[in-house]
């Protein structure tokens, strides 16, 4: 049986995230609030993270960029992510993503990179 991976250099720092559109988001994980920043927009958002383990952490919507309106908001606000970070490697790591709203459930799996991309 595999080892599971030691997540605590992860709960707090700057990370790397790139979107399908190609599209840079800059995160700072730092006690218990996390910001990501659209490195080309400069839009930002705000998420209240929560461990409920070594790997898994729940990151739920406090404010900015995403909801275009009232609607929109209430629903992030009643959306909760379940991160469970699956393998660390030496620069990125390897994650799956629940996402639980209102509308339905989502999952997938991801890499988020320790260092910025060239």
């Amino acid at each position: 049986m595999a080892t599971p991976p030691d997540c605590n250099a992860l709960k707090t720092g700057r990370f790397h995230s790139y979107t399908k559109k190609g599209d840079h988001i800059q995160i700072t994980r730092i006690d218990g609030i996390q910001q990501d920043v659209n490195t080309q927009t400069k839009d930002t958002t705000y998420w209240k993270i929560e461990w409920l383990g070594n790997c898994r952490f729940a990151a739920s919507y406090l404010s900015g960029a995403g909801p275009k309106n009232e609607a929109e908001k209430r629903l992030y606000e009643n959306t909760i992510l379940y991160f469970d970070i699956k393998e660390i490697a030496d620069d990125y790591y390897i994650g799956t993503t629940t996402v639980k709203a209102s509308n339905g459930m989502s999952v997938f799996t991801d890499t988020t990179w320790l260092v910025a991309r060239k």
